[in-house]
């Protein structure tokens, strides 16, 4: 009797313990001092956008966007709020209004654009994200908080819209050159051409169009040295008689090797190629020893004149790339269109050969124009030149043309027009993009230059 009265005296105070605890618990305050935003997103919409009234007329009408549907990122890490997928070009991102969420209820502030206090965030408020802003999500006792740095990305250019800048140059020594050709190279545009029985060579920093300085080389250069201007790795390279030169910047160069070609087609993926009287030509160390690339079809075929190489990665292949060869017939040639072959290049199997594509039929063969110009826009490439020669017909400067086949498959792209007052030399012009995708006419005589963002044309819908 006295054990049991024990026992029951040991399980009423545990049990008294037990319910003091419980109601301890519950006087309790509790208290966070961890918080973050964890989810941010926009509100409702509108952008302008180009349409035709039902009679035909230009208008201009607004579009209903529902912001959520664009999704934003949060990087915990680094601290910072994106969005990947840039808004509609012309949507006003001064005043948007957004929903954002934290962790443990913390208080979410912003700082102002004016000064560095602080105002307390509200879905009522219309923010102005034209500039990255600073918010911060304050931890419920005060004592914490994460500082973030939202980014509402917007396309700077309309999708599918291209257009001159207004501002162009134009230099008087540019308009004398008699013949000249384009390249880009480290923020720099290059413009080598012939005036008399000289070879000139000009420079301007890409974001310029006004700012050409004349440059020296150290070494004489023939006057067929600008139709052999290329880039590779880094180095501006030319041939020049006989033998291959290559410059940093211009005005310093250095011999490589002596080789006989009839143009030096371009750089691609390490490599050098050129044309010779019977076949391809490729240099693996900057144009020092050369070896021959086989041909799955006849010599008599390869372009010799206004040459054009360039190099396409597989999306399907890692370490494969397509090479696209492309210039103008011999002159007298009466073929019905540019001359375009192409080969695979793969370093992890035996070296592939170099194929012609033929002429495609009419309206899609490749433009053979006077004095040829071929750029790679994106994944595309596009041409421009003067009159047509051989069979091939067309009016000078008619229209640019585009081939999203990888050298085949051209037609003239209507996005793509001559600046206002367009007037060259037809024999002596250049085109080129930079490493910004602005694209840059020449023209000679005039010297006029102009340059326009290609980023709308590369932008998908």
């Amino acid at each position: 009797m006295k054990t049991k009265l024990i026992l029951f005296v040991a399980l009423f105070s545990a049990l008294f313990v037990f319910a003091s605890c419980l109601k301890g618990d519950d006087n309790e305050t509790i208290t966070y001092s961890d918080t973050a935003i964890t989810a941010f997103s926009l509100g409702n919409l509108k952008y302008p956008k180009h349409g035709k009234t039902k009679k035909g007329a230009d208008t201009i009408f607004q579009v209903k966007l529902t912001g959520s549907n664009y999704k934003f990122y949060i990087d915990q890490i680094n601290k910072e709020i994106y969005n990947v997928d840039s808004l509609p070009y012309g949507v006003n991102a001064s005043k948007i209004l957004c929903t954002i969420s934290a962790k443990n209820g913390g208080a979410i502030l912003y700082k102002k654009l004016t000064s560095d206090s602080l105002k307390y965030f509200s879905t009522a408020d219309s923010i102005d994200f034209s500039q990255a802003r600073e918010f911060r999500v304050y931890s419920r006792d005060g004592k914490s908080y994460r500082s973030y740095t939202v980014k509402v990305n917007v396309h700077k250019v309309d999708v599918g819209k291209f257009a001159w800048e207004q501002t162009n140059g134009q230099d008087d020594r540019l308009g004398v050159l008699l013949a000249m050709k384009a390249v880009t190279l480290n923020g720099k545009i290059y413009v080598m051409g012939t005036e008399g029985n000289n070879t000139k060579l000009y420079a301007t920093p890409n974001n310029d169009v006004g700012g050409w300085q004349q440059l020296t080389p150290n070494i004489p250069l023939d006057l067929k040295a600008y139709s052999n201007l290329t880039v590779s790795d880094g180095y501006l390279y030319t041939y020049s008689d006989s033998r291959i030169q290559r410059s940093r910047d211009g005005v310093t160069w250095e011999t490589r090797g002596a080789v006989v070609l009839k143009q030096l087609a371009g750089g691609a993926n390490g490599n050098l190629y050129g044309i010779t009287d019977g076949g391809i030509l490729m240099s693996k160390d900057g144009g020092t020893t050369w070896q021959s690339e086989t041909l799955a079809s006849n010599s008599t075929e390869l372009p010799s004149q206004n040459i054009s190489l360039f190099s396409f990665s597989s999306k399907v292949n890692t370490g494969t790339y397509d090479l696209v060869l492309i210039g103008n017939p011999p002159s007298g040639n009466d073929v019905y269109g540019a001359l375009v072959w192409g080969k695979q290049l793969n370093s992890s199997q035996s070296a592939q050969s170099w194929i012609f594509y033929g002429q495609d039929n009419q309206p899609y063969m490749a433009p053979s124009l006077t004095n040829l110009q071929v750029a790679k826009m994106g994944e595309d490439l596009i041409a421009f030149g003067g009159k047509g020669i051989g069979k091939y017909k067309a009016k000078a400067f008619e229209s640019f043309f585009i081939s999203k086949g990888k050298g085949t498959g051209w037609k003239k792209d209507d996005r793509l027009s001559l600046p206002a007052n367009f007037e060259s030399n037809e024999t002596s012009f250049t085109m080129t993009i930079d490493e910004n995708n602005n694209l840059w006419l020449i023209a000679g005589g005039s010297g006029r230059i102009w340059k326009g963002n290609l980023a709308g044309l590369l932008l998908k819908k």
